[in-house]
């Protein structure tokens, strides 16, 4: 059986026995439980030191806006361009009159231009709190924010996120001390299941979609912050070298085989250096995208659509820009796990979609 993309699952070709050196980039560093635990500490920070609003970027996981919003700051947003960057005339106008901090977010591994960076520390400089969100960046080299975090979840089979800060949150994590952690058990028992259904043709699917569906709504439910040790010890024990080189080596390749295909728009055309793709995004354009979606799904081809729920947001289905690349969008797996067969059985299967 062929199948391509879904969710990550144990794979011990990956693990080394030394500690990966991660980059240290700010004074206080913290491993926490996920990217929702980093916003939510965040946004504790923001409510505490009186910012009461904070400006975000209108294509964004509604889980942000749900989160901040939960942490009682107020929201509003700036408008992204269909090549994923910032529109800096919006930016500029709503910073200049709403906003105490600034949200931006480095879509799919890829950093912004120079002059979008250098206008984000022009606001820092002028006291504006930024947050650099690199859920699907993994690690940058050269973060800017004031607050940077990852979700390692988007990248291995583990839980966990790095919180680089400019200040102390210990007050902040330690009010959330204690609280139990139901989706661990879970999520760990849904990733060994699955490694054992898809090699070993052990398990039932509907049991595992089950047990993957339950364990996401004890995620978004016990607002679980601190991060687990064991997670921890095993991410820090894998080989990201190999894993930022397997994923670049995909994207490359994958691309390349893109070039030419009719309805298909490649969104980042051009990889940069260093960077650890999460995924290839493309734009659908003839053809709809979820009856393209669903032939692949038939084909055991799982792939992600980032984000599928931003309509049900009321402030973000305005931005009528966003939404139209919201309903084009599908992110083509190219993760470590993925190899040179399973990228062209998805190739071939696209072109059929397509046709």
């Amino acid at each position: 059986m062929i199948f391509v993309g879904g969710e990550l699952y144990f794979d011990e070709h990956w693990q080394i026995d030394k500690v990966y050196p991660f980059p240290q980039t700010r004074e206080f560093n913290y491993f926490l439980n996920g990217g929702q635990a980093c916003l939510r500490v965040i946004g504790d920070y923001l409510v505490a030191h009186n910012i009461d609003k904070i400006l975000l970027p209108a294509y964004l996981c509604p889980t942000i806006s749900r989160t901040f919003s939960e942490c009682r700051l107020r929201l509003d947003y700036y408008r992204i361009n269909e090549d994923f960057s910032i529109d800096l005339h919006d930016l500029a106008a709503k910073a200049a009159v709403q906003a105490q901090a600034i949200y931006f977010i480095n879509y799919f591994g890829f950093t912004h231009a120079k002059h979008e960076q250098d206008y984000l520390q022009d606001l820092q400089k002028q006291g504006r709190i930024v947050v650099e969100d690199n859920a699907q960046a993994g690690f940058s080299e050269i973060p800017i924010g004031d607050f940077v975090f990852n979700s390692m979840r988007k990248f291995v089979p583990y839980d966990g996120a790095y919180l680089n800060a400019f200040c102390s949150m210990y007050r902040y994590i330690n009010a959330y001390r204690g609280r139990l952690n139901h989706r661990l058990p879970l999520i760990r028992q849904y990733r060994s299941g699955l490694s054992r259904y898809l090699f070993q043709d052990e398990g039932d699917r509907e049991e595992l979609v089950a047990l993957f569906e339950q364990a996401e709504t004890f995620y978004e439910k016990d607002q679980v912050v601190l991060g687990d040790i064991q997670e921890k010890a095993c991410i820090e024990h894998l080989d990201w070298q190999g894993i930022r080189q397997v994923r670049y080596e995909n994207y490359a390749y994958l691309l390349k085989q893109l070039n030419g295909i009719p309805g298909v728009l490649p969104i980042f055309p051009t990889l940069q250096e260093n960077n650890m793709p999460m995924g290839l995004p493309i734009f659908i354009n003839r053809i709809s995208r979820d009856m393209v979606n669903a032939f692949l799904g038939d084909h055991q081809i799982g792939l992600t659509i980032h984000w599928e729920h931003m309509h049900e947001n009321p402030m973000t289905s305005v931005q009528k820009l966003a939404m139209e690349m919201a309903d084009r969008i599908l992110t083509l797996s190219i993760d470590q796990n993925t190899h040179r067969t399973q990228l062209d059985y998805l190739l071939e299967q696209l072109k059929i979609a397509l046709n």
